[in-house]
């Protein structure tokens, strides 16, 4: 336990050191949060509009601090011969990724407290149901640890992993915005299928309630959204299991 604290130590201050990643992973997404809480809150008590501030914060968080940042990490490890090195020390594979992953995990936790007091002084959302944006962020987390495990069996490089990472970053933004914005009725729930749906739902039940009341075949409504909250992870997961290389990647 020690060596995997001292190694997450470690792991922290590098990424504190990273000008690059340090502006995506921790400037960006607190900018990109306080801006469309910002504009957004202007317009009033407006669920919807609320609710797409907050989607956005933590799509963002989700997407860039932890998924890109992550993956981003893990490559860099493996490329420079870190992480095959580092089997010999002692430490337990799974202890290894866990010290490498908690850095960007814990950053992106102080994110999501930080948007709290910043978005009750700027617009005091009134939350029906906090339960689903604690669900959001555990699930949110769970999906981007997972999909950068996954996304490192395609990524070679550090800088490819600039590359790899956007489709799906984009995909988790877009999709949560999207989300909030499309009705809830009629073939449109099936786009709860894509990664990040379920966050910007699970954002809309949180300021405009409802998570519980009856929805598609009388279950609740806000059921679909925890089943994606938690396949999508799995899948992932799974991928990564299956696939996952701690040597170095070449072509």
């Amino acid at each position: 336990m020690n060596k995997v604290l001292a190694l997450a130590l470690t792991e922290a201050r590098l990424l504190l050191r990273n000008r690059t990643i340090a502006v995506s992973a921790i400037v960006l997404p607190l900018a990109l949060g306080v801006f469309f809480i910002w504009n957004l809150g202007s317009y009033g008590d407006a669920p919807q509009l609320l609710a797409t501030a907050i989607a956005v914060q933590l799509a963002t968080v989700i997407g860039s601090t932890v998924y890109a940042t992550t993956a981003q990490i893990l490559v860099s490890r493996r490329y420079s011969g870190v992480l095959k090195r580092m089997r010999t020390s002692g430490i337990s594979d799974g202890g290894l990724l866990v010290a490498t992953i908690a850095p960007g995990v814990a950053v992106a936790v102080v994110q999501l407290l930080l948007f709290l007091p910043i978005n009750a002084a700027i617009a005091a959302p009134t939350v029906a149901d906090p339960l689903p944006l604690v669900l959001a962020a555990v699930g949110g987390l769970a999906l981007a640890v997972a999909a950068a495990l996954a996304t490192t069996l395609f990524t070679s490089t550090p800088d490819r992993a600039q590359i790899t990472t956007l489709p799906l970053l984009f995909v988790l933004l877009g999709a949560a915005i999207f989300a909030v914005v499309a009705p809830q009725e009629g073939w449109w729930q099936a786009v709860i299928a894509v990664p990040g749906v379920a966050i910007g739902q699970l954002a809309e039940f949180a300021l405009a309630g409802g998570t519980w009341s009856a929805g598609l075949g009388g279950l609740p409504a806000v059921l679909p959204a925890l089943i994606a909250l938690v396949v999508w992870p799995v899948v992932f997961a799974v991928l990564a299991h299956r696939g996952f290389r701690w040597d170095t990647r070449r072509g």
